[in-house]
């Protein structure tokens, strides 16, 4: 039935036009936020049925898992990982069926496949990559392992890794082999192994002495550290490989370490241990942990309802809200998974809660404050439906400013070329959508449906105290005198006096300190730094898979790498960039024919200048496919067996060139794997020259690019001097991809911060049509981001994946409690810059103070993860939510309390109103339309 509204949005009469500029939809928001409330149980059971079969209709056909690999934290899409994906996809051996093609005729792949790499001919040497792998390694950093104490100490940790050993699990001994545990076991690879089968296998420990013929064979087999050298024969690690049984190993491995059994050190030696070249066991481990420290969600969630219910006083909207907060979750997967059709799920899109919790937490707190609000606003008693009408509008409004803003920040960051970073953008941005849409239509039903329990309930004690589910305030001694009004809270009563005091007299001081602040985070952020390795550190340091893997690196040259030079492909990656588990076609370079003469000479000629010629980059050439070819034709000459028709070098006639090739790589059991050459139907389709260059995945940033700008420059030289047929050769290398990866983080995060930066102002300058309050807002929410950015390069941490990542929460999390200010700012209706400000932090300051310590209690609980990403996550989230606040309170309110604009003082409403006055009659008499059908809406408009 028709209810008069008394003129219930009196505050807003003086505001600049800009609830004027939005007349027509705020009917539209009054008219459904009252019919919301004429039937909140309606409303709220439809509302969460509709909830509810789409969560499940989501996670049933999605398909929902999560990838727990470390898959993915590479480019893909840039000019440098393209080149490098055709490398990788060309040396996969195994390519199951796949189709390569290029602009012409598709290639099949069953025609290039070679056999696997052999790491050695001795038949009891071989390794497989899921043999167990244990390292030895000197705890001080200048000690030698093949000392006499030092390696007595390792042969009596392998002997007890020896009766770890169980038949079934390990690799039977063959014919003639050496091996252990009475036969069962064929004895490890390692350098204890070695010496006893030149010494005997009788000898005790403590006679065991490093011959270095010994340990040179180690060192070919990869058993001994790269500090180990024929000037400096001394190592800190060595290596031990424990053959198993391939079908089993996993299996193995994992009884073993849940047992505890191979962990082992002595007194100056400690031991991890791993896979040869597999990564199933780290991945198994990873998964373990993974999903143990996914319980401590519902922790989370317990702290969160704690902070909830004690914001909300009500056992019923607590609940409410999380749920809400929860469903967010599978919503934004059904846009994910069934909209978008995005399959790669990976476990970072998981911490998602972590940061919705805290949105989530923010749009619920402003529900139920818009909603007191507007009911003391009111004359005492009044019903559901008129409050609803004055709450619904203001509440959907404020929330709409702040989800846009985060949505768009976190869409923006989706231009970073790395797959767990873009789709865990895109996913964040589905879920702040859907928690606005869940709060709209789940909460604010629920918070009128209370509203009218607890105007219906009976004033006996015993009813209100079981009443105290839905409001703890009902169960006291006395019953509420209904015809009063409802007095502010604490916590608004609070802001609105001794904080805003503070605020107000201190505006200077706390302007001065945040400034002098803001400035040292500048000079950190001057002075940031790339990533120094190329792990994703997931565990901590102490975990005997994270020792293995960083212990492992020893075995790797320190000072160079190698850097290969492609002939025969074209650049590009027809995967999907999304998916790391989808990967590119073999792109042919059909221009692609070394076959010429002269293309044969420039060949040749190409690897002696790129290793002599001053003018190439820094290298040494360690693999020219034709160079050693053109060496088998001499060498064959010479020993009076002539090759490929009687040549005696290259170049050979073009019309022999192909069956020349073909006749090399099968005579004396070559493997074209290790020649750099490709051969299909009878012709040389693909060619890799190799070289030696001085960096590696340690080598710093800059020398990285220096490297990548000199290999530019040469090979546009010599592809245009090149003949026809060889002109698209191209240069990639793992340390290049991984350079790569790091530069598109950097400039995919300042992309997204300027992009964020660029949408909060847009944002508040449509909401408040101000410019100086909007260059307040902008400026206030690049602090927070300085601020945190500064603070974790002040402690040491580096601009890696995580900063990415870091990068996408910050700037969602950062616009918040900001922009809530800056609306309530506008929308105050007060004469003076003062009061202005104290009536936004006595509407915005309480939710947006309960907000953010919801939201840092749950990050609190992310330092008891064992994942190191997960409680970097959690300090990342504490300080995001940390400065936001303090920002949005004691940055952005001294700034509008010196220098805010009052008034109509650098509004923009003037301008808006005359362009109404001229084109809006149309819309003018809809909307007095409107408001003549339903009495209320003019009443409204009226007071506005």
């Amino acid at each position: 039935r028709p209810t008069k509204v008394p003129r219930p949005l009196r505050r807003h009469r003086r505001q600049s036009g800009t609830v004027r500029a939005q007349m027509g939809t705020s009917v539209v928001a009054l008219r459904l936020s009252r019919a919301l409330g004429s039937r909140p149980a309606a409303s709220l059971a439809i509302s969460a049925t509709a909830t509810v079969l789409l969560a499940v209709i989501a996670l049933v056909a999605g398909n929902f898992s999560i990838a727990a690999d470390n898959a993915g934290w590479y480019s893909r899409g840039t000019t440098l990982a393209d080149r490098h994906v055709q490398l990788l996809r060309l040396f996969d051996w195994d390519w199951n069926d796949s189709e390569y093609s290029g602009c012409g005729p598709s290639i099949s792949a069953d025609c290039w496949a070679q056999e696997p790499r052999r790491l050695s001919e001795e038949k009891c040497k071989k390794t497989r990559g899921s043999d167990l792998t244990v390292i030895y390694r000197a705890k001080q950093s200048d000690a030698d392992l093949l000392s006499p104490d030092l390696l007595r100490q390792v042969c009596e940790l392998e002997s007890e890794a020896i009766r770890v050993l169980r038949a079934g699990a390990c690799q039977p001994p063959s014919s003639g082999c050496s091996a252990v545990r009475g036969g069962e076991c064929l004895a490890p690879v390692s350098v204890v192994s070695l010496l006893r089968d030149s010494l005997g296998w009788e000898l005790a420990c403590a006679d065991l002495a490093a011959d270095p013929a010994t340990v040179r064979l180690a060192e070919a087999l990869g058993l001994v550290g790269y500090d180990y050298t024929a000037d400096s024969p001394s190592t800190r690690t060595l290596a031990a490989v424990f053959p198993l049984v391939r079908d089993s190993a996993l299996d193995f491995l994992l009884e073993v370490h849940h047992a505890g059994t191979l962990r082992l050190a002595s007194a100056n030696v400690d031991t991890a241990y791993g896979m040869w070249r597999r990564d199933d066991f780290r991945n198994a481990v990873t998964d373990e942990v993974l999903f143990s420290d996914m319980a401590l969600v519902y922790g989370s969630l317990v702290v969160s309802l704690v902070c909830v219910l004690a914001y909300t006083r009500s056992l019923f909207l607590s609940v409410v809200g999380l749920l809400q907060v929860c469903f967010s979750f599978p919503l934004a997967f059904f846009c994910y998974s069934i909209v978008c059709r995005l399959d790669f799920f990976p476990f970072l899109n998981f911490l998602g809660l972590f940061v919705i919790m805290g949105i989530g937490v923010d749009d619920l707190f402003v529900v139920v404050d818009k909603w007191s609000q507007a009911a003391r606003s009111l004359p005492p008693g009044s019903d559901v439906p008129t409050i609803a009408a004055v709450a619904g509008p203001d509440a959907a409004l404020t929330m709409l400013l702040t989800s846009l803003t985060t949505a768009a920040a976190f869409f923006a960051t989706a231009v970073v070329p790395v797959a767990p970073v873009r789709v865990f953008a895109i996913f964040m941005g589905f879920m702040v959508l859907a928690d606005y849409l869940l709060c709209l239509t789940v909460t604010f039903s629920a918070v009128c449906l209370q509203h009218r329990w607890l105007q219906r309930a009976p004033s006996s004690r015993r009813a209100r105290c079981l009443l105290s589910l839905l409001d703890f305030s009902r169960c006291s001694s006395r019953p509420p005198q209904e015809a009063a009004a409802p007095r502010a809270r604490v916590l608004e009563r609070l802001m609105s006096g001794p904080m805003h005091i503070a605020v107000h007299r201190g505006r200077f001081v706390l302007l001065a300190l945040f400034f002098a602040a803001l400035g040292l985070c500048v000079w950190q952020v001057a002075n940031i730094s790339p990533p120094s390795s190329t792990a994703v550190q997931l565990l901590p340091e102490s975990h005997v898979v994270e020792r293995y893997e960083t212990w492992k690196q020893d075995f790797a040259e320190e000072d160079s790498s190698e850097m290969f030079v492609v002939w025969g492909l074209t650049p590009g990656d027809t995967g999907d960039h999304n998916n790391p588990e989808l990967v590119t076609d073999l792109l042919a370079d059909l221009d692609w024919d070394p076959s010429s003469r002269e293309a044969q000479r420039w060949l040749l000629d190409f690897c002696n200048a790129t290793a002599s010629d001053p003018a190439a980059p820094r290298a040494t050439d360690i693999g020219c496919p034709l160079r050693d070819m053109d060496d088998w034709l001499v060498d064959s000459a010479a020993a009076g067996q002539p090759r490929c028709g009687g040549a005696s070098r290259l170049p050979v006639p073009p019309d022999a060139f192909h069956p020349c090739v073909e006749e090399y790589l099968s005579s004396e059991d070559r493997y074209s794997w290790y020649m750099g050459m490709r051969t299909y139907r009878g012709r040389l389709v693909a060619l890799v020259a190799s070289y030696k260059v001085v960096i590696n995945f340690d080598s710093s940033y800059e020398q990285v690019r220096d490297t990548v700008d000199e290999w530019e420059g040469w090979m546009d030289t010599q592809n245009k001097g090149a003949p026809d047929g060889v002109r698209g050769g191209f240069f990639t290398s793992a340390r290049v991809h991984w350079w790569d990866t790091n530069r598109s983080m950097l400039l995919g995060a300042y992309y997204s911060i300027g992009a964020a930066l660029a949408v909060v102002f847009v944002v508040v300058l449509l909401a408040t049509l101000n410019p100086l309050t909007t260059v307040y807002a902008t400026v206030s929410v690049g602090t927070v981001l300085l601020l945190v950015i500064g603070t974790v390069l002040g402690v040491g941490w580096e601009l890696g994946f995580l900063e990415g990542i870091c990068f996408a929460i910050l700037i969602g999390l950062s616009c918040d409690f900001v922009l809530h200010m800056a609306h309530a700012y506008t929308s105050a209706d007060q004469p003076t810059r003062e009061l202005k400000s104290r009536d936004a932090l006595a509407r915005m300051g309480p939710p947006v103070f309960a907000a953010a310590m919801t939201t840092l209690s749950t990050g609190l609980v992310m330092f008891g993860c064992t994942f190191v990403f997960f409680f970097q996550f959690g300090t990342i989230l504490v300080l995001t939510m940390l400065y936001a606040i303090l920002t949005s309170l004691f940055f952005f309110l001294p700034l509008t309390n010196a220098a805010g604009p009052t008034g109509r003082c650098c509004s923009l409403a003037p301008l808006s109103t005359k362009g109404r006055a001229s084109g809006g009659a149309d819309k003018e008499a809809s909307t007095q339309q409107a408001c003549a059908a339903e009495p209320e809406m003019g009443q409204i408009r009226q007071s506005l």
